[in-house]
């Protein structure tokens, strides 16, 4: 009797394993694709990719810009505090790093840079529904003292511009 019952175990292991991996492996990558995805930042101005890295952590970077093109020439980190950073473009720029997930809607511990000011900032992000991020930026690592920006997904290949004539630039 204990032949049949191991062999029976064994059975239903084989049978329920690939099951229960499936379910797990697709709690996983339903969880990243809540914030790993494309989304317009306040305003519309810009889009930002967000993805997962090998370190488990969360990253961004711009991938498309309203008026990414001044005078001919691509949108460079002029403020950047590093002088050797300055001749980098904007688009493609890493502005979110280190994000660490702390709840299937809440990620925190990471860093944004805001290139328009060439500063750094802490921040954390929430996801609120389907198609909105609120991204905290603040300073002295105390959310308080801060400021929010809610992010749209994006769903289309880039939002009106309000000038037929404003160029855009995008990245994949």
């Amino acid at each position: 009797m204990h032949t049949y019952t191991i062999a029976a175990t064994l059975s239903m292991t084989r049978h329920i394993l690939p099951v229960f991996s499936f379910l797990v492996l697709f709690q996983i990558v339903s969880a990243q694709d809540k914030i790993c995805r494309t989304w317009y930042t306040d305003g519309g101005t810009s889009a930002v990719q967000i993805y997962a890295s090998a370190d488990g952590k969360y990253y961004g970077k711009i991938v498309w810009l309203r008026d990414g093109i001044v005078n001919g020439k691509p949108l460079l980190d002029a403020q950047n505090p590093d002088v050797t950073k300055r001749s980098n473009p904007w688009l493609g720029m890493q502005i979110i790093t280190g994000l660490t997930k702390k709840t299937n809607t809440e990620y925190v511990s990471g860093k944004i840079y805001d290139p328009t000011k060439g500063n750094y900032y802490h921040c954390k992000m929430t996801v609120v529904g389907e198609n909105k991020l609120e991204l905290r930026g603040y300073i002295l690592g105390i959310p308080f003292l801060g400021r929010t920006t809610t992010w749209t997904l994006k769903e289309d290949p880039a939002p009106a511009t309000k000038s037929a004539a404003t160029p855009s630039t995008e990245v994949n």
